[in-house]
């Protein structure tokens, strides 16, 4: 199953962070479109209709359960922005999707990441730089003098 999709609004991977912290900020944005989430042969979508996770799957799972699993995935994440009336469509057009709705399920925003560090991992992620182990940050610290700041 696929839903419709519009304009990508961007794509990322989710190894660094958390994914139900970013569907948390999509939905404080009211966002409408789709979120598609791909790795290992397994995929999974969910639909946000003007800030309301709507529907989701993932393989032959739908609605609550698949959610769950979905937000563990850590691969691909594509965003497609959607036109409202098209997600509404798409809604009541799926059979699977529409006899189980997500109805109780609420992100949860892990730690305090900000948008603003969340965004800042996304630009990471897309150029390849990877977040420094604290070995090499030590080593770093070392090498250029500092290394009263490294504790023991």
């Amino acid at each position: 199953m696929n839903f419709p999709v519009g304009e990508k609004k961007e794509s990322f991977n989710s190894e660094d962070f958390d994914i139900g912290t970013y569907i948390y900020f999509l939905i404080e944005d009211k966002f409408t479109g789709v979120v598609r989430i791909e790795a290992d042969k397994k995929r999974g979508e969910i639909l946000i209709i003007d800030g309301t996770p709507s529907c989701a799957f993932l393989d032959e799972k739908a609605g609550n359960r698949a959610i769950e699993d979905i937000i563990k995935i850590k691969g691909v994440i594509d965003v497609y922005f959607l036109e409202r009336e098209r997600a509404e469509y798409a809604l009541h057009w799926y059979r699977d999707v529409r006899e189980n709705p997500l109805v109780s399920w609420k992100p949860t925003r892990k730690r305090d990441l900000r948008k603003e560090e969340l965004e800042r991992i996304k630009i990471m992620n897309s150029l390849g730089i990877k977040k420094p182990s604290e070995d090499e940050i030590k080593k770093i610290l070392e090498n250029e003098g500092m290394k009263f700041l490294v504790k023991n």
